[in-house]
């Protein structure tokens, strides 16, 4: 008997009988034990998330605010000074002698009762902040740059010649606690009197002007610094018409003129800027504006008048002119045979109207004593070399502030309202009712945690502000 031939499994059997087989070691396999292995690793995770999430943000708004406030009222003044250097030429040979360096301060005219007619505490915030301010970058400019001499360009109260001499003495005793010199006996501080200390042209006050006389010294002297010759010329007394105000003045200017012995090269100082062309431009350093045009007010004037700055050119026939006055850089060459440059310092205070106050810093380098030194002028081998040193922009500073304070308020408002919510959701239902209907912002639970945890963040702030205030009034 034949048997029947032996059948072969097809490709379709044999794939599923694999699923099959397949699908049976898939259900024998341990899902349950992966399951509570997974919720096991996941719980302290779980966890952490939840008290992230009750955690209050108090603490690192309170690091923010430490920081910004080292930031805002320390580092950003510093850094601002690091920004700037002494200026030099690489022409000088230093091993025959170290420039002669002096800093440049223009127009401070710390803010009084004059200024904007303001009474009670918003006066005494007008006084406190400007004050401020110039308080922080006096002292780093003598830390860090330690000038040889410091020379005020006038205007240094903005009321003084408005005072009585009670009132007066107050503000000068506030003005020599702002600018009190670090090394007194070793660097020099010279004054220049401006239009706001003793009045303008005809209407100078001489009760102020002799005072300011008394305890800053003449209004026109010559002094030598730095085998250079340093020429302050009062312009404001003599833009009048009094003889006896303007005497003092033009003796020194005819003596320079007829002084064939001194050949040392003169610098001028003067606050009033002396005349140029109208639309003369300032250059690309000035904030406002494009120049400084003729103008004139209440003890005002913004040039010299043509006539008298030319008379000072002629005479004193100086290689560099500064002036102070219009509170904003200002730098031109006046249209003379030497092309002399006249420099505009900026206002050291941030309340005149400039957002970047600044300084000046001025290097001499004039080894010899030797006429010499003006035919090297001449050949463009300069004695000096000058640079203008920005100072921080406070309104800028105090707008961040602004908005980290609504930035911290948003934050703890936000999170106590979710704290608040999350907390209601474990009452009983009846209860949880009973609280929806009201509205979270008036329970007073809200405002108590909010306000705890402001309270608590504005207390570090103002411990950590004060001490930077306490760092600058004492240093």
């Amino acid at each position: 008997m034949q048997l029947p031939p032996k059948q072969t499994p097809t490709e379709s059997s044999t794939n599923s009988s694999f699923c099959a087989s397949t699908l049976a070691r898939i259900c024998r396999f341990p899902f349950h034990l992966i399951t509570k292995i997974t919720q096991k690793l996941l719980g302290p995770v779980k966890r952490i998330s939840r008290r992230s999430q009750n955690r209050s943000p108090t603490c690192a708004f309170k690091i923010i605010w430490i920081s910004a406030l080292l930031v805002g009222e320390i580092f950003i003044f510093y850094y601002a000074m690091r920004k700037c250097s002494w200026p030099y030429n690489p022409h000088w040979d230093t091993s025959l002698a170290d420039p002669f360096r002096i800093a440049l301060i223009a127009d401070p005219q710390i803010i009084d009762s004059y200024s904007y007619g303001r009474t009670g505490i918003l006066q005494r915030v007008s006084e406190i902040y400007p004050d401020m301010y110039m308080r922080k970058n006096w002292i780093n400019l003598q830390n860090i740059f330690d000038p040889d001499a410091i020379i005020f360009l006038g205007d240094l109260m903005d009321g003084g010649r408005e005072w009585d001499d009670d009132k007066w003495e107050d503000e000068l005793f506030r003005y020599r606690h702002l600018f009190l010199p670090k090394k007194p006996t070793r660097t020099p501080i010279y004054y220049l009197v401006g239009n706001h200390d003793i009045g303008f042209g005809d209407n100078v006050i001489l009760r102020a002007y002799e005072r300011f006389r008394k305890v800053f010294g003449k209004t026109n002297y010559n002094v030598v610094l730095g085998n250079h010759s340093i020429v302050v010329v009062d312009t404001v007394t003599l833009s009048g018409s009094n003889e006896s105000l303007k005497e003092e003045g033009i003796n020194l200017i005819k003596r320079l003129e007829n002084d064939s012995s001194n050949n040392l090269p003169r610098i001028l100082m003067t606050h009033i800027p002396l005349y140029r062309p109208p639309n003369t431009d300032c250059g690309p350093l000035r904030q406002n504006g494009h120049y400084i045009n003729q103008g004139a007010g209440y003890q005002y004037q913004n040039l010299v008048t043509e006539s008298l700055s030319n008379f000072i050119l002629n005479s004193i026939n100086p290689i560099l002119i500064f002036s102070g006055d219009d509170h904003d850089y200002c730098e031109i060459r006046h249209e003379r045979e030497s092309k002399v440059i006249e420099i505009s310092v900026n206002s050291f205070s941030f309340a005149m109207g400039v957002k970047r106050p600044g300084f000046l810093l001025l290097s001499l380098y004039n080894p010899t004593n030797s006429s010499t030194s003006l035919d090297d002028i001449k050949n463009n081998q300069s004695t000096f070399a000058y640079t203008q040193c920005l100072l921080p922009n406070q309104i800028r500073i105090y707008l961040w502030y602004g908005v980290l304070v609504i930035t911290t308020l948003s934050c703890i408002f936000s999170h106590t309202f979710v704290k608040i919510r999350r907390s209601t959701e474990m009452l009983p239902v009846w209860l949880r009712y009973q609280q929806k209907k009201r509205w979270i912002l008036f329970n007073s639970q809200f405002w108590k945690t909010a306000g705890k945890d402001i309270v608590s963040i504005a207390s570090v702030a103002l411990v950590t502000y004060l001490i930077c205030w306490i760092w600058f009034l004492v240093g």
